[in-house]
């Protein structure tokens, strides 16, 4: 395995590439994709982002679910099924950025190269008329982030990692991924899938779950029975719904700022609070 150092390295010496400007028929990482995945790959024309992502990964020695590929839905979908998401807010240096511009599947791929706060600085393949560029994105373009195992990484999948018997210590890096999830849920002795069920989507304005992998948390209202486990707790009404009020609850519970988002600051108290065994 490769350090994220290493990985951010490599995929910053290919700054400057250009189909344009290469020579041959193609691209280089499509040529080298074609070697195994058919000669399609190598044509003129055939969008290389993923084969980017993947030519950087081979080259430095480090695997990931869902890579090497071609098409970007796989490397989303095969991530999120590795337990690889992390909240999008959390992303850092090395973290796979996956992009969608408008509604259906996911359009692009590239790496994580720094969290800015109010933005992500990028390096992409197959950007700026088909070269290999620094650039800088919104939130708004943003699918998911997947965080791969890197050497000398705590993180081996979203929200923290633990044993697979809920013995090991949570990573305390402010996403609640299903890790976390999973510990909470055993700590409150509900039943344990690393989900947060039915939930209603947040305003987005006025209070939010920023700190929430979105694959563990699913909608349609009825709530959920870790939630209300919680809300029984902090003796709350006990409508199972992770919304304002809960937060602020919650948050108090932890001793951090009171204000309605379920940012990485409330989850790296609770992922710190269910290290001791308890919430």
């Amino acid at each position: 395995m490769a350090t994220a150092s290493e990985v951010l390295r490599i995929a910053a010496g290919e700054i400057g590439y250009s189909r344009w400007t290469d020579p041959q028929p193609g691209t280089k990482y499509g040529r080298w994709y074609a070697q195994s995945h058919g000669s399609y790959y190598g044509a003129s024309g055939v969008p290389f982002c993923a084969m980017f992502v993947s030519w950087v990964f081979a080259r430095a020695g480090q695997s990931m679910p869902g890579l090497p590929a071609a098409y970007v839905p796989y490397v989303l979908r095969d991530g999120r099924r590795a337990g690889r998401e992390v909240a999008k807010s959390s992303a850092r240096p090395g973290d796979i950025v996956i992009f969608q511009w408008d509604t259906g599947a996911v359009d692009h791929i590239g790496f994580v190269e720094a969290n800015h706060g109010s933005y992500i600085q990028t390096i992409e393949g197959n950007t700026n008329n088909g070269r290999v560029a620094r650039r800088t994105r919104a939130w708004n373009t943003i699918a998911a982030i997947l965080r791969p195992a890197y050497s000398g990484s705590a993180t081996s999948s979203g929200g923290g990692t633990a044993s697979s018997g809920g013995t090991g210590r949570l990573t305390v890096d402010g996403s609640c991924g299903p890790a976390t999830i999973r510990r909470w849920q055993q700590v409150m002795g509900t039943s344990v899938d690393g989900i947060i069920s039915g939930q209603y989507r947040p305003d987005g304005r006025t209070w939010g779950r920023p700190a929430l992998v979105d694959s563990c948390v699913r909608y349609g209202g009825g709530g959920s029975n870790l939630i209300r486990a919680v809300q029984h707790r902090l003796n709350l009404t006990a409508d199972g719904l992770l919304g304002p009020a809960t937060i602020r609850a919650i948050q108090q519970h932890l001793g951090v700022a009171q204000d309605s988002w379920f940012g990485p600051g409330t989850a790296r108290a609770l992922q710190t609070r269910l290290n001791t065994g308890r919430f």
